[in-house]
């Protein structure tokens, strides 16, 4: 008689036998990961394969509304290809998407429960100037040059004609930020998550990162860098933007979802 250990056993070996390609993140990178997990769920729908992840740091499982095309690995496969580790091996199905296409098909998949969601408002709640509507998003990190990103904030004011700008920034530096804070133009405003120090706790952290995601899908222009794995998934998960002429792109390129 065979015992029910033994039939999980069998049955997750039976399982590794039928994966070929699985995605799971080798760093805790949100934006990163974000983009290589969507990313490789548009190629699984593409090539008609199941999608498998193995959720090392617990960025989609715990957050993400349970659907029945997303199949959770207790263990990494003992065979099959890591999507997170051969975007090359995807970029052909992914580049030939229509930016519509691929933005569809990724919304129909990241979507946050409605406990996440709760928990995105409760953060957001705790800094009320934010609630404003902002004119421009900015993606501020530590290796940015803030000099590029005044210069790219000031070609979009002189382009709108704007006389004074609100500008929410995402950042994890307050060294940063007080350089932009110092540099920036007398005629803007602008507001961030961080206050202090950043966040230490896994989940804050977590809950910021998607707080920032949240704000900055619904503002009308932004300026970053489009061959950044945060750049992409902002472009790709707006709900706005409808332009490239709308993101002010620090790279100077032209938007690709694989380079």
């Amino acid at each position: 008689m065979t015992s029910w250990a033994n039939r999980g056993v069998n049955l997750q070996k039976k399982l590794e036998r039928n994966i070929s390609v699985f995605y799971e993140p080798t760093s805790d990178d949100f934006a990163k990961n974000t983009l290589h997990f969507l990313y490789g769920f548009a190629y699984s729908q593409r090539s008609a394969e199941s999608y498998y992840i193995k959720d090392t740091y617990r960025q989609f499982q715990p957050y993400l509304k349970v659907s029945p095309i997303l199949h959770y690995l207790k263990e990494s496969p003992a065979s099959g290809s890591n999507l997170d580790t051969d975007l090359s091996g995807m970029a052909p199905v992914l580049n030939s998407l229509t930016l519509s296409s691929l933005r569809r098909t990724l919304g129909s998949i990241y979507q946050w429960n409605g406990q996440t969601e709760a928990k995105i408002e409760q953060f957001i709640s705790n800094f009320g100037p934010l609630k404003q509507v902002f004119d421009v998003g900015i993606v501020l990190d530590a290796s940015e040059s803030v000099s590029e990103v005044i210069a790219g904030l000031q070609s979009l004011q002189k382009r709108t004609g704007k006389k004074t700008m609100k500008i929410f920034v995402s950042t994890d530096s307050l060294d940063v930020l007080r350089e932009f804070a110092a540099l920036g133009d007398k005629t803007w405003s602008y507001s961030s998550f961080l206050r202090f120090e950043p966040p230490k706790d896994a989940e804050a952290v977590l809950l910021k990162k998607m707080a920032e995601l949240k704000v900055l899908q619904s503002i009308e222009y932004l300026v970053c860098r489009l061959r950044s794995p945060y750049g992409k998934l902002l472009y790709l998960t707006s709900k706005v933007l409808q332009m490239e002429s709308q993101v002010i792109n620090l790279d100077k390129t032209s938007w690709k979802a694989v380079e």
